[in-house]
């Protein structure tokens, strides 16, 4: 029989790990009244029920009163073992307080059990510090169960996001171009949001945001156009063919539906990125790369005999994993008018990262809008809020850069785009 003890705490992933590795036939969880309180170890179980190869063996809760003394953490293990003498024990000494990890290995140490550390930095092996081992690590965790660790969950339901996924691939080569253009791509916005505003808007209404709820109306019901003038054949007849509109010299002509407005007002530019990503993924060493995930919490409760739920709401644009951690990308376009010191975009992904707890989370803000500018540079304080946030800003030009190398089957497109995402020391050139 394989018992895995693991010590719970806030960071679930390197105990995750050595559950799928090992495959116990009994799982352990050490866990203290203030992980208890975090729901950590149902979180825990929660993300190892996901994946095609969900844990399916039997665990058992300890709870461990002091956490914080060698002694009271041995006495403890001292019982759990008792129970168990002649197993096969292998003992995480990754999680739990720094007391906890030791009287693990002090108690341990000479009972033949594998006693497995797992590095934050280095997740594809486990140092055995019995013998100084190395164990491979072969498991690439999802973002689902690396968000279920957290607490998390997908709000939006996975059918909708594949479909718009699906669509977004049938789109990706014209987004190539729009990013490879990204002045014309404005354009086409500003033109579109004056037809938007003509039938949508309501000025006396809803006062500065007018063009904001006239923009949410079309993407929900869509618009028509006539003699709508693009100055790119190309992209002209691009748009006619992906979105079935009539082109003569005079423009474009016929329905856009909410998908294809929601694209033209600045979708496309997380679909370039997702395309992109996902086309090179291999090549990056990157996985599960998706569009639009809408992660948050559901706290289910009963009042009145009903159930209600109380989410707390992320929009992410593009994420994907990589090294066993999670990269989301921001992607902004057009002139950005509410945010014109190119600050409360900042401040927004870094609000996400710290709802989610996670040391493991890296951001990235992609955007073709000239507000994080300053005489064609990234502004200082842009660049300096940047790097304290651990944010990498991909600025217009890099984009162009990225899309005009992706349409010209650049060789050393992967090599590019690992460049911009995976700088080697990142946000170095954001310094002031």
């Amino acid at each position: 029989m394989k018992i895995l003890l693991c010590l719970v705490s806030d960071q679930h992933v390197p105990n995750f790990l050595t559950v799928r590795v090992e495959n116990p036939d009994l799982l352990i969880l050490v866990v203290t009244p203030e992980m208890a309180g975090k729901k950590a170890a149902s979180n825990f179980k929660k993300a190892l029920a996901y994946g095609e190869s969900g844990y399916t063996g039997k665990h058992k809760i300890v709870g461990l009163k002091d956490g914080n003394t060698i002694s009271a953490t041995m006495k403890k293990l001292e019982v759990v073992f008792t129970d168990h003498p002649c197993a096969e024990w292998v003992v995480n000494l990754t999680g739990g307080t720094k007391p906890m990890s030791i009287g693990a290995y002090e108690f341990f140490k000479d009972k033949g059990a594998k006693l497995l550390y797992v590095s934050i930095g280095r997740q594809s092996h486990a140092t055995n510090f019995a013998d100084n081992s190395q164990i491979p690590i072969d498991y690439n965790v999802s973002i689902k169960e690396f968000l279920a660790g957290y607490g998390f969950d997908f709000l939006k339901k996975e059918e909708i996001t594949k479909a718009d996924e699906k669509l977004a691939k049938k789109l990706f080569y014209l987004s190539v171009h729009l990013a490879a253009n990204y002045d014309l791509a404005h354009e086409i916005m500003h033109d579109l949001d004056r037809w938007i505003i003509r039938k949508y808007g309501n000025k006396k209404l809803y006062g500065n945001k007018c063009k904001e709820k006239a923009r949410d109306k079309a993407r929900d019901k869509g618009i028509r156009l006539v003699d709508f003038e693009v100055q790119n054949r190309q992209i002209s007849n691009l748009l006619a063919k992906d979105f079935q509109l009539d082109e003569n010299e005079n423009g474009l002509r016929g329905n856009l539906d909410k998908n294809a407005v929601k694209f033209l007002t600045g979708g496309w530019l997380e679909v370039f990125f997702w395309g992109l990503l996902c086309k090179h993924s291999q090549m990056l060493n990157i996985w599960d790369v998706r569009l639009g995930l809408n992660p948050g919490k559901k706290d289910s409760q009963k009042d009145n005999k009903k159930d209600s739920k109380r989410e707390v709401r992320n929009d992410w644009d593009v994420s994907f994993m990589y090294n066993q951690s999670l990269r989301f990308i921001e992607c902004k376009t057009g002139i950005q008018d509410h945010d014109p010191m190119g600050n409360d975009t900042l401040y927004k992904v870094e609000a996400i990262k710290k709802q989610l707890g996670a040391l493991n989370v890296k951001s990235y803000l992609a955007t073709t809008s000239q507000n994080i500018l300053e005489e064609g540079k990234i502004k200082c304080s842009i660049a300096t809020r940047a790097k304290l946030y651990g944010c990498i800003i991909i600025p217009g030009d890099v984009i162009r850069k990225l899309a005009k190398s992706e349409l010209d089957h650049d060789p050393n497109i992967s090599k590019l785009i690992s460049d911009v995402v995976f700088p080697k020391k990142e946000n170095e050139e954001l310094s002031c």
